[in-house]
């Protein structure tokens, strides 16, 4: 029974994704005959296998083995949005207009964010950004189609046909180029030919591991001190009024 199940997902799966048998088989590393054998029912789905699969379709593991009529499939019509973390980056660079590769990476869905087309979500590498973005964060990016629409000192990600680059943008259209500007001092700023640039994407919003530590003790030492100024403010207050009379 449980063979069966997984054969009419497997089944309902490729053909509503409009892949043949053959590619499929192609993916798994067998041949059309062996994977018609599990398609069909007549040979188990092995581990790899089954993750592969997972990985293709987008769907939890549990789709395939359980037909669950409430599983979501991940896909950006759905509101889940693709992941490019570090070590992706130079595939996406190769494979930006290739759906196929897109669809294969890591999908996520962000409470309380209302995913739109041309959407994406980036981790940030190294310290040019710094204090504003750390090593690891992820960014919640739009594509802009329009240039003239950003607004200069916005963090965007820019792609170009070798990099990744978050940088503070701000536009110099009469020169063909944009200026891409560091937090960090210790970058220099930068003019990058638009002729050069693939794409560019503006930051909504970002998500991050690093919390805000209060140290108490150095806030009561500053009340302190504080209370100490208050003090010889009005001391001096009370001189100058004794100087005066």
């Amino acid at each position: 029974m449980k063979n069966n199940i997984v054969s009419l997902q497997l089944k309902a799966l490729r053909e509503s994704s409009g892949f043949s048998q053959k590619k499929i088989a192609t993916e798994l590393g067998i041949t059309q005959g062996a994977y018609s054998l599990i398609e069909n029912g007549q040979n188990s789905i092995t581990t790899d296998h089954l993750l592969t699969l997972s990985r293709i379709y987008s769907v939890p593991t549990d789709r395939i083995l359980r037909g669950s009529r409430h599983a979501i499939i991940m896909t950006n019509n759905n509101g889940f949005v693709p992941l490019i973390n570090v070590e992706a980056r130079a595939g996406f660079i190769d494979n930006l207009n290739n759906p196929e590769w897109m669809e294969e990476m890591n999908m996520y869905k962000i409470p309380g964010y209302e995913p739109a087309n041309g959407q994406k979500l980036f981790e940030v590498e190294g310290d040019s950004m710094m204090p504003t973005l750390l090593h690891g964060d992820i960014l919640i990016a739009q594509k802009v189609e329009d240039l003239s629409d950003i607004l200069d000192g916005s963090v965007g990600v820019i792609i170009t046909d070798k990099a990744v680059m978050t940088k503070r943008i701000k536009k110099d259209l009469n020169n063909n180029a944009i200026i891409m500007i560091s937090d960090n001092s210790k970058y220099e700023t930068v003019s990058y030919s638009l002729n050069n640039i693939v794409e560019v994407l503006i930051v909504r919003g970002k998500i991050t591991s690093a919390l805000n530590v209060v140290d108490m003790d150095s806030n009561k030492k500053l009340q302190s001190l504080e209370n100490k100024v208050q003090i010889l403010q009005d001391d001096i207050s009370q001189i100058k009024k004794k100087l005066l009379e």
